[in-house]
């Protein structure tokens, strides 16, 4: 049976997680901020567990937490860039989502009554060339913290687990 990298595990768990998006907006037809981001969270981690948890099997003597990193490195990276593409392709061809969050914005600011309507429309010129470079990095930042924070445990616990005596002692 044919090995996947860590890498082919995070362009399959990133496939993975864009189909769960895609299904989650377009046939249960949840918004963009809906609680079914979860689940697309938890195969992300899935992915990057499947990845280190592999990796685990199949390397003979260097379990090491910086061999696990770096595994689970190559993952979440590669998932992160396709998420953050996808974002990008997604809010291009919905700008409605962008435009609502403007004008929701633009209600606030007129509500609190301290803002002149030219700052108001200002304010909304700025966001919407802000809007696509601040979706994208918080696509990219949210993933690789995410990631590294799964990595990081999933990678101190395997190593630790890989230094443990294998015949039948336990280190208390």
């Amino acid at each position: 049976m044919k090995q996947f990298t860590p890498t082919q595990k995070g362009l399959l768990t990133g496939a993975v997680m864009i189909l769960a998006s895609l299904f989650s907006l377009y046939i249960l037809k949840n918004p963009v901020e809906s609680y079914f981001q979860f689940i697309v969270y938890i195969l992300f981690c899935a992915g990057v567990l499947w990845s280190l948890l592999s990796y685990s099997v199949m390397a003979a003597d260097k379990k090491s937490f910086a061999n696990y990193f770096s595994t689970g490195f190559k993952t979440f990276v590669v998932i992160s860039l396709l998420m953050a593409a996808f974002a990008y392709i997604y809010f291009s061809f919905h700008v409605e989502f962008r435009d609502n969050k403007i004008a929701e914005n633009s209600r606030m600011l007129l509500q609190q009554g301290n803002h002149l309507p030219r700052e108001i429309e200002d304010n909304a010129v700025q966001l919407k060339k802000m809007f696509m470079p601040m979706m994208i990095s918080a696509a990219i930042f949210r993933y690789l913290i995410i990631g590294a924070l799964v990595t990081v445990i999933a990678a101190g616990f395997l190593s630790k687990k890989a230094s443990l005596p294998s015949k039948g002692g336990f280190l208390l």
